[in-house]
């Protein structure tokens, strides 16, 4: 059987590849909202890093606006998906951890210079 033929049996027997299931919700809000921001917040962390300890301070506060309009926009995407009771309670809070986190991360960046 080629890879053709096992891509529609894995397709007509319901299995979805990460994207789709990703883009589908089928892993939960909770998990997909962490998971995106972790993913952004590595990406700053790894990327901020490199930039300072390399002094290019233009980039990396272009990293910075980036990383806080990330943050944005999954609390708007959490506001649209959520549909629980509270929502502005959950919404203070989510984005007062989400701030602490992109603080510290900021100092952990700055962490290159000597």
């Amino acid at each position: 059987m080629n890879d053709v033929e096992q891509a529609g049996k894995s397709e007509s027997l319901g299995e979805k590849s990460f994207l789709a299931k990703l883009l589908a919700g089928d892993y939960g809000l909770a998990a997909t909202y962490w998971g995106l921001y972790f993913v952004g917040a590595g990406l700053f962390a790894a990327f901020g890093s490199q930039a300072v300890d390399a002094e290019r301070w233009i980039p990396y506060l272009v990293m910075i606006m980036a990383m806080m309009a990330y943050t944005v926009t999954l609390l708007v995407g959490i506001r649209a998906a959520y549909k629980g009771p509270q929502l502005w309670k959950v919404m203070s809070r989510t984005s007062s951890v989400f701030m602490i986190i992109n603080i510290l991360i900021g100092i952990s960046t700055l962490g290159f210079i000597y």
